[in-house]
């Protein structure tokens, strides 16, 4: 069993992002230098998703400012075997409305993608709001993007981007890992890009009908996937997921390595190590292992 543990590196921004933010977006980092004093030596490796997007460069001026402004950080953590990659939002400055929106197809998104590998070479991507489109994997593909792990199986969500509502689909998507085809990002097909979908709990009692509602009045019909749902490292867990993949993936962010949340990380990492076949990976390892 190959584990992969990812971190969504976000910086802290307004919800409706109108202009630069005041002060250190960044500083929400400091919880990774309370993960490493908890851990030390202990800290199984992470794939640490640096984001690097408009908002970003709007905000600081620079698309890698999320790495250069904590590079120390991340080459010790390099050093000590974990992986550097890429997350993004895909929201873009609109002129009309003088703030952020969605943007699907973003003229920045290579331009982001360049800004990070000047520093290090970007394998692995989670996608922000664990969004999926066909153009998305495909430019992701072309980009060179080995791994991606933003799948939600079964799962359908609806997020806010400024003003903008954004469908976040996985409802077809398969468990296991997989090449996601040019014309369906949610089944198998041609890319080179390795799909591995985020690890999934039980969802018990009358939880799923509550999801259901859920869906019903966002006008969504489907039954698929409500006994399912996934849970991040910094949740409390009430045991394992399900064991129908060779790879369970989980993710976190660093704003939530305080109190309950960094609590709950070290329990949990405490109950995947207690598997006796588990192995922690990088995204980029785990990927290696798919044919």
């Amino acid at each position: 069993m190959k584990i992969v543990i990812g971190c969504d590196v976000d910086p802290v921004l307004p919800e409706r992002l109108t202009q630069p933010p005041a002060g250190d977006i960044w500083q929400c980092l400091e919880g990774i230098d309370r993960l490493m004093d908890a851990l030390g030596s202990d800290l199984p490796p992470i794939t640490w998703l640096i984001r690097s997007d408009e908002s970003v460069r709007f905000s600081t001026g620079d698309f890698a400012s999320g790495y250069t402004t904590r590079q120390k950080i991340w080459e010790s953590l390099m050093a000590r075997g974990h992986e550097l990659g890429w997350h993004f939002h895909l929201m873009s400055y609109d002129d009309g409305r003088h703030s952020f929106g969605f943007d699907p197809d973003p003229t920045w998104l290579g331009d982001a993608h360049r800004a990070l590998c000047a520093y290090f070479p970007v394998r692995a991507t989670r996608t922000g709001w664990d969004y999926g489109s066909n153009q998305v994997f495909r430019m992701l593909d072309t980009l060179g993007v080995s791994v991606d792990f933003s799948a939600l199986s079964g799962t359908i969500a609806w997020q806010w981007a400024g003003d903008d509502r954004v469908t976040v689909d996985w409802l077809r998507c398969s468990r296991a890992p997989y090449h996601p085809s040019i014309a369906d990002y949610q089944r198998p097909g041609q890319l080179a890009l390795v799909e591995l979908p985020v690890a999934q709990f039980p969802n018990p009692g009358v939880r799923p009908l509550e999801r259901m509602a859920w869906r019903l009045a966002h006008g969504c019909c489907s039954t698929t996937g409500l006994r399912r749902r996934h849970r991040t490292l910094t949740e409390q867990w009430d045991g394992l997921p399900y064991q129908d993949s060779s790879v369970w993936v989980f993710y976190f962010h660093p704003e939530d390595l305080q109190g309950e949340g960094l609590r709950h990380f070290l329990a949990n990492i405490r109950r995947l190590r207690s598997l006796p076949d588990g192995q922690f990976v990088t995204a980029s390892a785990a990927r290696d292992t798919v044919a």
